[in-house]
């Protein structure tokens, strides 16, 4: 910002807005390249400039009808909400690899860490009471029948429906953002599942039922967790969202346990794996959406034998 400012007093203008006229006033006549200057960068920032200050009356007035200088009418500018438009399905089927890689580099970021020391600590010492709560819902059966519900939501295809939907819901209301949950919420159900299938024949743990050797982690943990996070981190955490999901993560859990299928170690790994996933691919789609929008904002210098200065151009989209 200072640089800016530097270059564009060195350029001999002062710069200053006048009702919705952008004006300059040179401080200094050498040869007239001040004002040589001044009418340079007016003119590339002109139309820009006026176009935000008639958004924003819009936003506040509503739409209005202007014209022009020239004596063209102006088009009236759409609110600022209407602005991020919602890409088409084809769109976000190009780019599903790229993010999918994206959001994989994203897990492995440091302030992950906290997230990731936590889950540990909270499965190490699940282990040290695995038979102790096996031994409860068996006996007690506190969940015997919700168990089957429980069964059926934490399957993969479940949330996947959900993804889907709220795509579409997004692209119909024209909400990117509730596009884009959708999208994130599909991008960690796919890398949550290959993760947990490669941590249970990694770790070969036999199921309390004793069916098979791919108890370690949860799988129903894993991806109803993965849902809950992508959503609530895109979210923001807002409770009213995050609560309710994470009940149902817990509910899940808790069925699982009840079918004899897991201890209560798996559950928890398997929700702690889910969560750093949902969360790391939401936030690597609103840091991709913010890069996307500094990326309408461009400074270039202007260095000429008659002429020194800048020129800013601003996007609105």
């Amino acid at each position: 910002m200072l640089l800016t400012v530097l270059v564009i007093l060195s350029s001999g203008t002062v710069w200053g807005f006048t009702g919705d006229v952008l004006v300059g006033q040179p401080l200094l006549d050498r040869n007239e390249r001040s004002h040589y200057s001044y009418c340079s960068l007016a003119y590339t920032l002109e139309d820009p400039l006026k176009t935000a200050l008639t958004t924003t009356a819009a936003v506040v007035s509503g739409p209005t009808s202007t014209t022009t200088e020239q004596g063209r009418p102006a088009s009236p500018e759409q609110p600022a909400a209407e602005k991020a438009k919602v890409p088409p399905p084809s769109i976000y089927f190009k780019e599903f690899v790229p993010d999918i890689v994206g959001g994989t580099k994203r897990i492995f970021s440091r302030d992950n860490a906290p997230l990731v020391l936590i889950g540990v600590g909270l499965t190490g010492l699940a282990l040290t009471v695995d038979q102790k709560v096996q031994d409860y819902f068996q006996k007690q059966k506190p969940m015997e029948h919700p168990a089957n519900i429980g069964d059926t939501v934490g399957r993969g295809y479940f949330p996947f429906v959900f993804g889907i939907a709220t795509i579409g819901a997004g692209e119909w209301a024209g909400n990117k953002k509730l596009a884009d949950t959708g999208v994130t919420t599909l991008e960690a159900l796919l890398v949550t599942g290959i993760a947990t299938e490669v941590l249970k024949y990694a770790t070969h743990r036999k199921r309390p039922n004793g069916d098979d050797y791919l108890s370690f982690p949860s799988g129903h943990a894993s991806s109803t967790a993965s849902w809950a996070a992508s959503v609530s981190e895109m979210y923001d955490w807002d409770l009213r969202i995050a609560v309710p999901m994470y009940l149902v993560t817990a509910f899940v859990g808790a069925s699982r346990i009840q079918a004899n299928e897991h201890h209560l170690s798996d559950v928890i790994a398997g929700i702690t794996l889910g969560t750093l996933v949902g969360v790391s691919f939401a936030k690597y789609h609103k840091e991709k959406d913010a890069k996307s929008s500094l990326q309408n904002i461009s400074l270039s210098p202007v260095f000429d034998k008659d002429l020194r200065g800048c020129v800013i151009t601003f996007k609105f989209l």
